[in-house]
């Protein structure tokens, strides 16, 4: 083994590592906003406004939630 399948190895690893590491993506199951559930979720996001995401990240810090059941 040379110096580049090692380097390739560690990226690897790291690619690994870091894609078991991300948070899962939030999704609304109805279309609705998960967090007001009163406004139609924006297109690709979970929330019908930044505000109300930013107040449910400000939520699950507060009650030490971890995203693993979202």
């Amino acid at each position: 083994m040379d110096i580049i399948d090692s380097a390739n190895e560690l990226e690897q690893l790291h690619i690994k590592a870091a894609l078991s590491n991300r948070q899962s993506v939030i999704k609304s199951i109805n279309g609705m906003c998960i967090w007001c559930e009163e406004m139609p979720a924006a297109p690709n996001s979970a929330y019908c406004s930044k505000d109300c995401g930013d107040d449910y990240e400000k939520y699950k810090r507060k009650n030490g939630w971890d995203g693993k059941y979202d």
